[in-house]
């Protein structure tokens, strides 16, 4: 489902890098720098493609390869400079990463190495105040954000609807945050921001929809 924002009212689009090798190996990534497999550069292009008629006026992407090539190709059709800011980056888990892992989704807090799950929140939360601020100033009609499933999910599910910063359109189903998925938000002046689409692989043909060990399972409530 997509809905038109009204006038004067600036859109974030969360977007999900496309899929990698690990992704379809079930093994965790964290802030390792992995790349796009030959299935997640199509999707990467697909998505760039889908985007190519929004009035996209700023790209910002987690520094990590996977996130940063995603951007590349929604960037391709418009001209904006892609920023990185790592406070978008993926938790890092420590000696989970690079392992294939069956364990909960949920990882434990006692991993070696692993980011506090507060300290992750706390990222995240700083990020978007930071971005809401400066949409303020500047009001662009659309801003693209290209993170990973685990910290997206951070974002919409510990910090916005947490805070109320966001509420959910009525009837949206949410879910995970599937690869090059996109999730649109209305960022409005004076009630809580609207999420319109959730997680959305309507632009992409065959989408696979592999389940990311990274990412947590939805928060009770908004599953």
């Amino acid at each position: 489902m997509s809905l038109a924002a009204p006038d004067g009212v600036t859109r974030v689009l969360l977007v999900r890098h496309g899929e990698t090798n690990e992704n379809v190996q079930g093994i965790v990534q964290g802030q390792l720098d992995t790349p796009l497999n030959a299935v997640g550069i199509q999707q990467a292009q697909r998505t760039g493609a889908a985007l190519q008629v929004e009035p996209v006026a700023r790209i910002i992407s987690s520094p990590l390869q996977r996130t940063r090539d995603t951007a590349h190709h929604i960037a391709a059709h418009h001209d904006v400079q892609i920023e990185t800011d790592p406070r978008l980056m993926e938790r890092c888990f420590g000696v989970l990463q690079g392992q294939v892992y069956r364990g909960p989704a949920q990882k434990p807090e006692d991993t070696e190495g692993i980011e506090p799950s507060t300290a992750m929140r706390a990222r995240l939360a700083s990020f978007w105040d930071d971005l809401v601020a400066d949409v303020r100033v500047s009001a662009p009609r659309l801003v693209v954000l290209v993170s990973h499933g685990g910290a997206l999910s951070t974002l919409v599910n510990q910090v916005l609807l947490t805070r109320g910063d966001v509420v959910l359109h009525e009837g949206l189903e949410p879910s995970r945050f599937w690869n090059c998925s996109i999730t649109d938000i209305h960022l409005r002046a004076e009630e809580p921001g609207l999420i319109v689409r959730w997680a959305d692989t309507a632009h992409l043909e065959e989408a696979t929809h592999v389940v990311n060990v990274d990412e947590a399972e939805p928060a009770p409530g908004n599953a």
